[in-house]
């Protein structure tokens, strides 16, 4: 058989390469079977440390707020050491369940529970990221004067926010109970059309945000309804 890409490296020294299939020998099967072993393991030893340590979307929460569940999968027999900052224990904290009472300052947290067996081996710290929102606000404003039987025109009354998009906002106009919700802010508005003089009020009595969270309200608008003239009958003079 010819001799296949043969070249020497050195006068003392050369290397044959064969573009031929050599067959496999129990020795290199070995290697290869350790190799993917070895790789396999430490593929599980590091997917096991990446997913039991990561960190989930963060949570959202209305800054106050009360009553939050948070929840855990273990082990059974396990006992659950849970860490909380800017938030009070109102049940649980050693089960793979906690009920929280968050603070009411507005800021970002990170809740913590680490796992351990029937046997004391503690697993690894697994971490949620909290953001306490604050409260969303709203201040109505505005003054306009119509005449009776007509409405306000754009931009004379409105809503402005702060929060967390969109609001819903409960109001009184002249004594009528409204709601509104937009994503808006501000949010202009038109009065309804009153058929009776006399100055008519509008004022917030609640707002909530996407999350639900109540929030603060104050200020107040105002429309003066302007009677009709009341002209006397045409007199002959």
């Amino acid at each position: 058989m010819p001799q296949r890409n043969f070249f020497n490296l050195d006068p003392h020294f050369s290397t044959n390469f064969s573009l031929t299939n050599k067959p496999k020998t129990k020795q290199t099967m070995k290697t290869t079977l350790l190799f993917k072993l070895a790789f396999f393991s430490l593929f599980l030893t590091l997917s096991t440390s990446i997913f039991a340590q990561s960190t989930a979307t963060p949570d959202t929460v209305c800054a106050g707020a009360s009553g939050k569940i948070y929840k855990v999968s273990g082990q059974t027999g396990s006992t659950f050491n849970w860490v909380i900052k800017n938030g009070t224990k109102a049940s649980g904290g050693t089960s793979d369940s906690i009920t929280i009472n968050w603070s009411a300052t507005p800021g970002i947290d990170t809740l913590k529970v680490v796992e351990v067996n029937f046997l004391g081996c503690p697993g690894d710290t697994v971490s949620l990221a909290v953001l306490r929102l604050a409260p969303p606000t709203v201040v109505v404003s505005g003054t306009d004067s119509i005449c009776l039987n007509s409405a306000t025109v754009l931009a004379k009354l409105q809503m402005n926010f702060t929060g967390q998009a969109p609001w819903l906002v409960n109001y009184t106009e002249a004594g009528v109970a409204r709601t509104v919700s937009t994503s808006s802010n501000p949010y202009n508005f038109n009065s309804q059309l009153f058929t009776t003089a006399g100055i008519k009020a509008y004022i917030p009595t609640s707002i909530s945000d996407r999350l639900g969270c109540s929030g603060t309200y104050s200020g107040s608008a105002s429309v003066t309804v302007m009677p009709k003239p009341a002209t006397s009958a045409i007199m002959h003079y």
